[in-house]
């Protein structure tokens, strides 16, 4: 994998304004800037009037450059949005501004800096992959694929409305071509619109062959003429698409650890009514119950979907653990490749223009690391489990002791959830994510049990002040409500019991100049065995329960096979079940939709 980003090179002056050097031209007029990207793109789309009668909106945008588009959008819809209206805005970016240089622009645009706080908190660290930013109280979701344009190509979703925003013709022509119209079209609903403030020729004609109706209308500023255009049909024949409100609530999620947790997230920050349902007198009481989790991304050198989609997938879920402030303090995570070619493999990854906090091979102040092999991911580490799963599932109701038995369909087309003592629920949809139980549902649930122990050693607090992490096969966690975590063991079964083999196994696992750094470890050990639910290919999975199960029952779902991997995967897994329960545009890179699916597994 490589970070193919192209470096910004903002300046400002009086002179030439907000100025990118490396396309020689202006991101906006310095002096009415969001007088001229209302002109140019908000009310060119008409989007006052049709946010007002909309369910759902999409917006996409070419060239997310200092954001200033997507705030006045957020702005109006604020104003404008029917209650419980989603709006999803995609923005592609091959050179996106740093945080520092945004603040820099801002502090010459008035008149969106509260949204523009909101924004700047949020922004992920500058690396080619999809980003997803939620603003939950006005239920938007900004999707940030910092990629080459013509990546487009690997997205499928239908736009309502479109921002043509790439620099000049002249001065970008990556933004500009007949390949890339025609992506856009197919891109597009059928009268759905876009707006660029260019009139030039090759790009009215390059459009309207592409399938667009385009007209000139007056431009802003010193600007004559620009562009606007709508879908119009390649035939008479139109299939229309409803689009009317898919309604799945209320929503039973049945089992509370990771899976469950981050589903009723997705759904309560749509506002969908939902419950969470196990058979525990406390939630997470499972596989996600350890201390604390590693968040850390598998990167490959190749572009192969798993890395692509680990990265993805870490980013939404760090990110997402931040806002829930859920992360102790740390110093970020050491990985010690264990063999040859994962020597090479880092060594590799470290000469492919990746951002330093995502990994680089320099960690500032520890020096015992110098005659070793690392590498260090500071974005990465240690995730504070039970408070992450109970900020993902604030506010849903909790429905403790209800081991689900049976689920049977009633007359009113609801689920009647019944458990071992009688006991009924009544939902509308349920999702099955109780792990490795799951396989209670059928012999073709594609998931396989693995035992796994932990160790707990009591930290010494000479040196709590130690906020390293290592992975080294196994893992060594920095002092954490009074214990360094260790492990796991991986045994092939469902056996809940202590192993001292594998208490010793993870204690003899530590590096030995980790034993000399943190000396005179204290005896005193605790220990943890969970199970956790794997698949094959030890990646995750979500489908309908009649994919595999041949029997009437619609409108269940499943959500599982997360591994030791939950704390990375389930968040984003379970965003993408939600969207496709509502048919909302999943907006991934399609090389990865393999993995999404249970059929790879069948």
């Amino acid at each position: 994998m490589k970070n193919i980003l192209k470096k910004s090179d903002l300046s400002i002056s009086s002179e030439l304004g907000i100025y990118s050097n490396l396309y020689k031209d202006i991101y906006f007029d310095k002096k009415h800037g969001i007088k001229e990207t209302q002109h140019n793109f908000i009310k060119a789309n008409n989007l006052a009037s049709r946010f007002k009668k909309s369910d759902k909106f999409i917006i996409s945008e070419l060239g997310f450059g200092t954001g200033l588009s997507f705030l006045m959008t957020l702005k109006l819809w604020k104003e404008t949005k029917k209650p419980n209206a989603k709006l999803i805005y995609i923005s592609f970016e091959s050179a996106p501004l740093t945080k520092i240089e945004l603040k820099n622009v801002y502090k010459k645009v008035s008149g969106v800096k509260i949204l523009f706080n909101q924004l700047i908190k949020k922004l992920p660290i500058l690396y080619q992959s999809t980003h997803r930013i939620f603003f939950d109280s006005e239920n938007v979701e900004l999707i940030l694929i910092y990629d080459d344009f013509n990546s487009l190509k690997n997205f499928k979703f239908k736009a309502d409305a479109w921002f043509l925003d790439g620099f000049a013709p002249k001065k970008n022509k990556s933004a500009w071509n007949s390949k890339l119209f025609e992506q856009i079209y197919l891109s597009t609903k059928f009268k759905g619109t876009f707006s660029t403030f260019t009139s030039a020729g090759h790009v009215r004609r390059g459009l309207s062959n592409s399938g667009f109706s385009v007209s000139k209308v007056v431009g802003f500023g010193n600007k004559k003429e620009s562009l606007i255009g709508i879908k119009k049909p390649l035939s008479s024949k139109i299939n229309k698409v409803s689009s009317s409100k898919k309604y799945i609530g209320p929503v039973a999620i049945i089992g509370s650890g990771i899976s469950g947790a981050s589903l009723a997230y997705s759904l309560r920050k749509r506002n969908i009514e939902c419950f969470v349902v196990d058979k525990s007198s406390k939630y997470a009481s499972g596989a996600s119950g350890n201390k604390l989790a590693l968040q850390m991304p598998k990167l490959t050198l190749d572009n192969s979907p798993y890395g692509l989609l680990s990265l993805e997938a870490f980013t939404y879920s760090r990110n997402l653990a931040k806002n829930l402030n859920s992360i102790p303090p740390s110093d970020g995570l050491i990985v010690l490749p264990s063999r040859e070619r994962d020597q090479v493999k880092y060594l590799k990854l470290l000469q492919n223009n990746w951002p330093l906090d995502l990994i680089s091979n320099k960690v500032d102040n520890a020096k015992f690391l110098e005659n070793i092999n690392y590498v260090y991911m500071k974005s990465s580490g240690i995730l504070d489990n039970k408070k992450f799963i109970k900020n993902l599932i604030k506010d849903v109701k909790f429905v403790a002791n209800f081991d689900v038995k049976k689920v049977i369909n009633t007359k009113d087309q609801l689920k009647l959830l019944i458990d071992g003592k009688g006991n009924s629920l009544k939902a509308k949809t349920v999702i099955w994510a109780n792990g490795y139980e799951m396989k209670n549902l059928s012999n073709n649930v594609p998931i396989n049990s693995i035992s796994g122990q932990v160790t707990y050693l009591k930290e010494n607090k000479a040196h709590n002040n130690f906020k390293l992490n290592f992975s080294y096969g196994h893992h060594f966690s920095q002092a954490f409500g009074g214990y360094h975590q260790i492990g796991s063991s991986f045994n092939r079964n469902e056996d809940k019991n202590y192993k001292e083999i594998d208490q010793i196994n993870n204690l003899n696992s530590i590096p030995e100049f980790l034993k000399k750094i943190i000396k005179d470890f204290n005896s005193e050990t605790k220990y943890r065995v969970s199970i956790r639910a794997s698949t094959k290919d030890r990646m995750p999975f979500f489908c309908s329960l009649e994919t595999i199960i041949n029997k009437n029952t619609k409108n269940e779902y499943l959500l599982g096979g997360m591994g030791s991997w939950g704390f990375v995967y389930a968040p984003l897994y379970a965003e993408f079940l939600i969207k496709s329960l509502l048919n909302e545009p999943l907006v991934i890179n399609s090389n990865m939709e393999r993995l999404l699916g249970v059929n790879r597994l069948l």
